[in-house]
């Protein structure tokens, strides 16, 4: 029984936030700003974010994983000069796969 409470606990413990977002034991589907760089920072007159730039890296059963999900190739992947925001998407089903995006707005 002490086992068993341990690993309920442990697994409970594994999941609930990341960033202050929530992340499912099960499914996440999850996108949130940076948390140095958001809209309300960078909104006003004169500022669009007319492009967009999204690379994500990937990860099979926590063993291996892939990808540039970087700011920099972010950036590159949209045409993007002047960052005006950063959101992060994080996508995950039973931990068996799971996909962390960055996405980048800006001129």
């Amino acid at each position: 029984m002490k086992i068993a409470a341990l690993a309920l606990g442990s697994l409970v413990a594994m999941t609930g936030c990341i960033g202050g977002y929530p992340v499912g034991m099960i499914y996440t589907g999850v996108a949130a700003p940076d948390g140095a760089i958001d809209r309300a920072e960078v909104g006003g007159a004169g500022k669009t974010d007319d492009k967009e730039g999204k690379v994500c890296a990937n990860g099979i059963l926590g063993l291996v994983a892939w990808g540039d999900a970087g700011l920099d190739a972010a950036k590159k992947a949209g045409g993007i000069t002047e960052v005006q925001a950063v959101d992060h998407s994080i996508f995950s089903i039973l931990g068996i796969y799971t996909q962390g995006c960055t996405i980048v707005h800006g001129k």
